[in-house]
């Protein structure tokens, strides 16, 4: 399908993206940076393997990749995976002054 024939633009898809990730879902979940703690945590505990919270967003990411492959015309994994995208990106451990 070419962009010029898709239903939805990646503007779109970006847009409605930020909206859920910056809207007051907080107030609904909590803070997502305490989440991915305890979540990392929980993984961590489950599988004896690390993770880091940076890593929860990224494994989301790729369950979305995973319904995506079996379903690939649901828009709404595309604008979760790039949700997780911009989550992931917030949560990018620190690595000293650059």
């Amino acid at each position: 399908m070419s962009r010029k024939n898709a239903k939805y633009k990646r503007s779109n898809i970006l847009q409605l993206a930020d909206k859920l990730t910056s809207s007051d879902r907080q107030d609904d979940h909590g803070d997502f940076a305490d989440n991915a703690k305890v979540t990392a945590e929980f993984w961590t505990t489950y599988k004896g393997v690390e993770f880091s919270p940076h890593d929860v967003p990224v494994m989301l990411a790729l369950l979305k990749v995973a319904r995506i492959k079996q379903n690939p015309e649901h828009v709404d994994n595309y604008v979760d995976m790039c949700g997780y995208g911009a989550l992931a990106g917030e949560q990018v451990p620190a690595r000293g002054k650059q």
